[in-house]
This record gives structure tokens, C-alpha cells and sequence, in this order.
């Protein structure tokens, strides 16, 4: 039978190796399997994509003491897909309490699984990562900015012959199928119309009872569909900054977002929605969402938001990490005009203390009072976990 996402080029990734066991959660199609034996080639590796490997292993989970008995001291267990077994947790966490110096990667595309199962997430002996679509740096040269907003970077579908085809597809099985047997999702009409809303939706404050009248749906139905969703880490709710105290009134609402772009296009009811400018808008910030995402992951102690006043004021980013505050604003056109301005300049009355950054369509990076301009492109490339995210 064929895989149901097929194998894709590797590619260099460049987020560290984890320090000590991990779980590694993404999308179907994010390259977590490629990552992980990318960075630990010599791993005990437990791939739970195998039929045969499943079915022993959930007669008996305790014979995953057997693979790791024979591996030496120190030598990490990859655990692929660990929600298809999710009582290997209860294995895993015995190892980790009798052999304190084996660490284990368990990659999933799906925490729902696991929770619903009841089984313990290891009680914080583990760290959690998110494993993003393909950074502009990881690509390099064959990275194209406008493919990108286009169809997303997805490596299952970045890499594709047939890039078009590869999102049409992976739209259809590994979301509209996969959901559907993740949750038995029984209104499968209702639910393509709830994902086209939120598509939609994409970048902006997103109403679940406006989705449901459209989606001829009950607002329960939808609420549980989109933490469904959530669980399976295809969209986000990406929260108000308020780390900090704010002399304003901020709004409660979080905004959404897709996981990948691409995703948030393909929902998109037809073509003519996709060439909307609101559309390109979207993708825009979708794709700064996707790369400052990815940063904030793989940086401790680091942390993504928007910020949204009561009176309408914004900043679509706040990433508050040990380098300080960055609020970034993403902006179409070659220059700012005063009203892009608004926003950021708003927020640095708030918070003295923050680097104001807005994207833009314009060619060079520059500085006009505290705001730096760049490139959205240039921008994208010096993305790269573990750097510093504003450069000189």
C-alpha cells in the first residue's frame, strides 16, 4: 500500500538536537521522521508507521524494554508517531526513572490522542517542540517568497514535482480524511464549510459563532472541530501580549492562524478568494506567523502574541525573549505610509524598551526614526533558530 504522505528529498534542518528527551509534535508532512534520524542517525529507532511494529507494541507495550535493553548507554530512542501507542508513555517514563541517561524523541501529529487516552506526558521530563514547514533559510537559494504565499512550505509539498497537486492532496488526506478519522467527524459537509471560514480567517480575531451560521453548524460542533484542529497543531489561536502591565485596554480576542500558509489558501473556496489581496495579506503575516513561530520554539524562555487595543489599535507579533521585546508589523507596499506607523509606534509608547521591525515589499533595509524597515524576504531568510532574530 502507499504511504498516505509519501517520502521527500531530506533536507538540512536547522533546528539544534534536542538536549534531553523530547517530544517533537507537527503536522503530517513536516519531515519530524526525516528530522529525527537526520540528528540522531545512530538512535534505536521505533517506527509506529509499521503495521507490524504497532500491532506487537500495543499487545504489549512492555516489550519496548526489549529494544532498548540491547542499545548502549546514552544511545537516544526515537519513538515515531508515539499517539497510534500511546501507553508506550507509561514505558518510556519507567526508563526514564531507572536509567536517568537515556533520552528519548517521540515525534506525534496528533496531542489529542495521547489526552484522550489519559496516559501521563512524562511530568515535565520531557520538553515539547513544534516542528514548523520549511524556513526561508533552510531552503537557501530555492526558496521563492511568492511560491511560498502561494502554496505554503510544506516540505511534502515544497518538494513535490507537482508542488500544486501535492497541497490539493495533502489538503484532502491528510486533513479532511485524517480529521475525520482522528474524531469521527460525522457533518464531513459542514466541516469543509467550517474549514473554508477559517481559512478565511486566516490572520485575523476569527468568530466561532460566525463560522457556525455560515457553516450551517451548531458553535459547540465548530468549537470542538477547531480544538480538534488545535490538537492536531493544523491552526493556532495566537493569544493578546499581556506579559505585560498596559496602561490601554487590550482586546481579549485572539487571533488565527494555519500551521502552514499553503493550507490556509488551499481551504480557500476557489480560486478568485485566493487572488484577493486580503488573501496575499494573509499569507504574508502567515508566513512571518510560521518563520517567528519556529523561533520561539526552539529559543527558552521565548514567546509569540499579537496586540490589539479596545479601540482598534494593533501589532500583528510580539515576541517577548531574553533578547527583549520585538513587536513586528507586516505591511504591503515599498513604504510606510503613517497610519502603517500607528500601531507600532502605539506600542513602543507601552513598552519604551521594545524593537519596533516593519515588513515590507521595499528593497533595502532602513531606519526611519525607531522603526527599521526590511525587506519581507531578507527578513524571512535570517530566520534561523538559536540566532539572534534582529540583526544589526
Amino acid at each position: 500500500m502507499a504511504p498516505l504522505i509519501p517520502p521527500f528529498p531530506a533536507q538540512r534542518r536547522l533546528l539544534p538536537p534536542p538536549q534531553r528527551s523530547t517530544f517533537l509534535f507537527g503536522p503530517r508532512g513536516t519531515g519530524k521522521s526525516t528530522y529525527a534520524r537526520q540528528v540522531f542517525p545512530d538512535a534505536v529507532f521505533v517506527d509506529l508507521r509499521a503495521g507490524a511494529t504497532t500491532r506487537t507494541l500495543l499487545a504489549e507495550p512492555e516489550r519496548l524494554h526489549d529494544l532498548v535493553d540491547g542499545a548502549a548507554p546514552g544511545r537516544w530512542v526515537v519513538i515515531d508517531e508515539i499517539q497510534r501507542v500511546p501507553s508506550l508513555l507509561d514505558v518510556v517514563h519507567q526508563r526514564l526513572d531507572r536509567e536517568p541517561g537515556r533520552h528519548f524523541l517521540m515525534t506525534g501529529s496528533s496531542a489529542r490522542s495521547l489526552h484522550r487516552a489519559g496516559v501521563n506526558l512524562l511530568g515535565g521530563r520531557a520538553g515539547r517542540r513544534i516542528m514548523p514547514p520549511f524556513l526561508a533559510a533552510e531552503l537557501g537559494d530555492a526558496f521563492d517568497l511568492s511560491t511560498a504565499l502561494r502554496l505554503g512550505t510544506l516540505p511534502v509539498v515544497y518538494t513535490a514535482n507537482d508542488p500544486a497537486s501535492a497541497l490539493a492532496d495533502y489538503a484532502t488526506v491528510a486533513v479532511l480524511d485524517e480529521v475525520r478519522a482522528e474524531a469521527a467527524v460525522r457533518q464531513i459537509a459542514g466541516f469543509a464549510r467550517a474549514l473554508e471560514q477559517l481559512a478565511l480567517s486566516q490572520g485575523t480575531v476569527f468568530s466561532p459563532t460566525a463560522i457556525a451560521q455560515l457553516a450551517e453548524v451548531k458553535k459547540s460542533t465548530v468549537v470542538d472541530w477547531i480544538e480538534i484542529l488545535e490538537a492536531m497543531f493544523l491552526i493556532v489561536r495566537l493569544p493578546v501580549f499581556s506579559a505585560r502591565p498596559s496602561r490601554r485596554a487590550l482586546a481579549a480576542q485572539p487571533k488565527l492562524y494555519f500551521a502552514d500558509t499553503g493550507l490556509a489558501m488551499a481551504f480557500r473556496p476557489n480560486d478568485a478568494a485566493r487572488a484577493m489581496p486580503d488573501a496575499v495579506g494573509a499569507a504574508r503575516e502567515g508566513l512571518v506567523y510560521q518563520h517567528l513561530a519556529a523561533w520561539c520554539s526552539t529559543t527558552r524562555d521565548a514567546t509569540l502574541s499579537t496586540w490589539r487595543t479596545t479601540s482598534g489599535v494593533e501589532v500583528d507579533f510580539v515576541v517577548d525573549s531574553p533578547e527583549g521585546l520585538l513587536a513586528v508589523e507586516v505591511k504591503a507596499g515599498s513604504t510606510l505610509r503613517p497610519a502603517d506607523r500607528r500601531g507600532l509606534l502605539a506600542f513602543q509608547a507601552e513598552f519604551p524598551d521594545a524593537t519596533l521591525v516593519a515588513l515590507t515589499d521595499g528593497p533595502l533595509r532602513s531606519r526611519r526614526g525607531p522603526i527599521l524597515e526590511e525587506p519581507l524576504g531578507g527578513f524571512l531568510k535570517r530566520v534561523v533558530p538559536g540566532q539572534p532574530l534582529v540583526g544589526a
